[in-house]
């Protein structure tokens, strides 16, 4: 019955019609929502998943001082031949390699018996040309008188001068001699000239010496010297430098510069410089090395990359890749560049990121610093 009244009635017939056609298209709006929603969200995920995922640190937790390393040796600051100044047979060693010696010490007795035989006749000559010398003072003197009173002649006036002038000379001629004499008889005596170690000795007793003829080597105990030599690629860096160490034996001594020669060694065209130690020594003739840290932070080797054959860094900026070219860098080596300390530095996953590229930034690295020793 309310069925065919509906139908009868076109009034209701109408408003069911109206009705029909506004959820249609309230369904409509709903599908439409829906559909673009979903293409936002693929389009976010496709573009989240093209980012290239990465990590970062700071500039300023990457950056380093970079150590350079060269060989230096601490030389004897005397290493001496000990000879002979005259010739004569050796009478006694007083120590022998390996011994260790005060300046002073007595090292070699030479025999000497000629040489004090040449010092008595030389005394004895002086004391004769003395005697003679108070002779002809005293006629002299004589002479003075007589010529202030006319009673002598001027040849015989000039003759007793002449005398007493020529035996003055002849006496001082005699201690001259006596000096020599004497320094020929010190010579028959060997002494140490410096503090030190005998490394060698060259000679057995009985031999003749002659002048120069070796005996010992004497060495000094001690040297505050460290030698070393820096081509010119290092110069700036060591002149420049901080923190300068000596390496001998698995231990390290603190230096300090103390000159540089400016001119290039003739040999190996290379500067020579010394550093002395601030404190503890090392022996003398230590092998070791140098090292020194360059004043300026440097970018390590490890995350400088090839882009465009240019050698350079990769940072994050704006969700973004960044190079920037690093024009002294040097493939293998660490380069010197100037950023912002918190610059982020692209330290994982560089070798897939070029210029531009989209990345996402995993999480912040910061990795533990090393010296980059060179």
């Amino acid at each position: 019955m309310e069925a065919s009244s509906v139908m009868w009635n076109p009034v209701l017939k109408k408003n069911l019609n109206k009705l029909s056609r506004n959820i249609l298209i309230a369904q409509a709006v709903v599908i439409t929502t829906l559909l673009f929603s979903l293409s936002q969200n693929v389009s976010a995920s496709e573009v989240l998943n093209k980012a290239i995922k990465v990590k970062t640190a700071a500039y300023k937790d990457i950056a380093i001082n970079v150590t350079h390393t060269i060989g230096g040796v601490v030389p004897a600051k005397n290493n001496s031949s000990i000879s002979a100044q005259i010739s004569a047979v050796i009478k006694q060693f007083h120590v022998d390699t390996g011994y260790q010696v005060k300046k002073g010490d007595d090292l070699v007795t030479l025999e000497c018996k000629e040489n004090h035989l040449k010092l008595n006749r030389a005394r004895a000559n002086l004391k004769a040309e003395q005697a003679q010398l108070t002779n002809a003072k005293s006629q002299f003197s004589q002479a003075r008188k007589l010529n202030k009173q006319g009673n002598i002649s001027k040849e015989i006036y000039n003759q007793r001068e002449a005398e007493e002038n020529r035996l003055k000379a002849t006496v001082e001629n005699r201690k001259v001699a006596i000096s020599l004499a004497q320094i020929n008889v010190d010579r028959c005596h060997i002494k140490a000239p410096f503090d030190g170690y005998i490394t060698r000795r060259d000679a057995s007793v009985g031999e003749l010496t002659q002048s120069g003829t070796a005996l010992l080597q004497l060495v000094s105990g001690s040297n505050d010297i460290v030698e070393v030599k820096i081509n010119n690629r290092l110069l700036n860096s060591f002149t420049q430098g901080k923190n300068y160490r000596f390496v001998f034996n698995d231990k390290s001594y603190a230096l300090k510069v103390k000159y540089i020669i400016p001119v290039l060694d003739r040999a190996s065209r290379n500067h020579i410089a010394r550093l002395s130690f601030t404190k503890e020594h090392a022996v003398t003739g230590s092998v070791g090395k140098v090292k020194w840290q360059e004043t300026s932070v440097s970018m390590p080797s490890s995350y400088i990359v090839l882009r465009n054959k240019k050698l350079g860094i990769l940072i994050a900026e704006n969700n973004k890749a960044k190079f920037i070219e690093i024009k002294n860098a040097r493939e293998g080596q660490p380069a010197t560049i100037k950023l912002e300390t918190e610059t982020q530095i692209i330290t994982q996953g560089r070798f897939n990121v070029k210029d531009g590229d989209e990345i996402q930034i995993k999480k912040l690295f910061s990795p533990q610093k090393n010296t980059n020793e060179r």
